[in-house]
């Protein structure tokens, strides 16, 4: 049996599951807060990021590597990687700048907005985790939110200037959706559209994530102008479109 470890709510690990769902695999989720998902990611994979994919034939890290894996299992015209070698490059080009600058930048922006909300954040992330786990996480929220902030470098600065970076994606794929093309690279749906969506997600807060994390009226009301803004753009309305045809 496979075994996915995760923080259910990271929208990294949203896009390995995406992948895991959508070619019906078999899996069980292991889910975790942060901080406290550490020795478990450790004694999976000897490394504390997650998403973490236990199977028989071996571990595999790292959403993108999680999604080549599950790849290799479809026929062609179902691979999020096309064997193409042209429109497999437009596709790695796409997802790769959304790993390093959608991601990291979506997170630190929703997690400036909402680590002030102790009861609020220990309800939403605490879904899907042991109850054990909440409860620690509940009672240790001051250190666990200063460890969050340390590690993730947020700050009211960091947190500005990763809006901006998001703003920026969010114009370069509206702009790119101006031909009217149904996903980013055409016709076919990839692993640029997975991409996009998923560590979008937290920026928007699409229905298909609500599970997940929450919806926008559960976000904070500081963050609700920016959501309604990033969901105006044709970006943010691709994000929901693919979430309720490609995710289900």
């Amino acid at each position: 049996m496979k075994r996915l470890v995760t923080i259910p709510f990271s929208h990294y690990c949203e896009k390995a599951r995406w992948g895991l769902d959508r070619a019906r695999l078999t899996y069980t989720e292991e889910a975790h807060l942060p901080i406290l998902h550490a020795p478990f990611a450790l004694r999976a994979s000897g490394q504390r990021q997650v998403p973490i994919l236990v199977t028989p034939h071996g571990v595999i890290t790292d959403s993108t590597r999680i999604l080549e894996w599950v790849d290799g299992m479809l026929p062609e015209e179902r691979r999020l990687f096309p064997h193409d070698p042209t429109l497999r490059a437009e596709v790695s080009r796409w997802e790769s700048r959304f790993d390093d600058e959608l991601g990291p930048h979506a997170r630190r922006w929703g997690y400036w907005h909402m680590l002030p909300h102790r009861d609020r954040v220990v309800s939403i992330l605490g879904k899907h985790v042991p109850a054990w786990e909440k409860a620690v996480f509940s009672a240790s929220y001051p250190a666990a939110a200063a460890l969050m902030r340390r590690g993730l470098r947020i700050s009211t600065d960091g947190a500005a200037r990763s809006l901006e970076k998001v703003r920026r994606v969010f114009a370069d794929v509206s702009e790119a959706l101006g031909d009217g093309r149904r996903y980013l690279t055409g016709d076919r749906f990839t692993a640029a559209d997975v991409a996009f969506a998923a560590l979008a997600a937290p920026a928007v807060l699409p229905d298909g994530y609500a599970k997940w994390l929450c919806g926008r009226g559960e976000a904070p009301a500081s963050m609700h102008s920016v959501i309604d803004e990033l969901r105006a753009t044709a970006a943010g309305r691709f994000v929901d479109r693919v979430y309720a045809d490609e995710r289900a």
